[in-house]
């Protein structure tokens, strides 16, 4: 990007940090707010949150937006922000780039003129945010496990972008990959890639064979009933959003391994993550002509 822009990146995790130094780094004035626990790169400038009211030429919010119901997703802050009062703060014709954007916020946005847009409605973002996702669900399952991947059987709930790249990254490591879909054309992409192919709504018809259960879809997929059909010393772990797809309460009863890894990107490899975010910051300025 030729031009030199304000940037004011606002609360979040380890990824915000490092996205704030990549901005710097290309020239950029950056502004870091709701980040006072975090050790910020050189040229990035520690404001008050305050300050948010002014106009930036783009506010970069965390993945996700939220923490709760009602506050914006700081964990590297000292301090709690409600998220409503941070919008009622923006000037109107405000560019805001965030993750895991609700109706709430869209519809808010829209009534105080702020053009806002969600990274995970992008293709460009989506993809390559699934590479440090689906390694890292490799890093946890390996760090959880005694044993290699290497020729264990793994199912891989959903075919969306983590659940291609992840089969992908577990065949390379010899796996045996099972992975399901709901639709009969990514059902038959499993099979073209040669992996073996299960609908989602049957897998509790094969969970018993499979030593290690990766989930990917956000919504309950392995309850009680189907954690009950997992093999002695079978090993799950959840890559959805919150709530997530397992029923933990009923693992912990049943005694099953499980994992839900969350915010993968931030925690293994958040420069990576950054850089996607700062690419798809940029193309979304383009398209939009600032």
């Amino acid at each position: 990007m030729a031009n030199t822009l304000s940037f004011a990146v606002a609360g979040g995790d380890a990824r915000q940090v490092q996205l704030a130094s990549l901005l710097a780094k290309d020239g950029h004035k950056v502004f870091a707010f709701a980040l006072d626990l975090a050790e910020l790169g050189e040229n990035v400038i520690c404001g008050d949150i305050s300050n948010l009211s002014e106009k930036f030429d783009c506010v970069v919010l965390p993945i996700p937006v939220r923490s709760d119901a009602e506050h914006l997703n700081a964990p590297l802050s000292s301090h709690q922000y409600c998220i409503d009062d941070l919008f009622s703060a923006f000037q109107t014709g405000q560019t805001v780039i965030a993750g895991k954007v609700d109706n709430t916020l869209f519809a808010k946005a829209g009534r105080s003129g702020i053009r806002l847009y969600d990274y995970l409605e992008r293709e460009d973002f989506t993809v390559m945010n699934s590479i440090p996702t689906a390694e890292g669900a490799i890093e946890v399952a390996m760090r959880e496990l005694d044993t290699t991947l290497n020729l264990k059987k793994c199912l891989v709930i959903g075919f969306g972008h983590i659940g291609k790249l992840l089969s992908h990254y577990l065949r390379g490591l010899g796996a045996r990959v099972c992975a399901s879909a709901r639709k009969f054309g990514d059902l038959a992409w499993i099979s073209a890639y040669g992996y073996d192919a299960v609908e989602t709504d049957k897998i509790k018809a094969v969970l018993s064979e499979y030593d290690i259960v990766f989930n990917t879809v956000p919504s309950l997929i392995l309850d009680e009933e189907a954690l009950a059909l997992l093999h002695p010393g079978a090993f799950v772990c959840d890559l959805a959003s919150k709530p997530g797809g397992v029923d933990f309460n009923a693992a912990k009863q049943l005694g099953v391994h499980t994992v839900q890894a969350l915010s993968l990107p931030g925690k293994c490899a958040p420069l990576s993550a950054a850089a996607a975010m700062r690419d798809t910051i940029y193309n979304i300025l383009d398209e939009w002509g600032n």
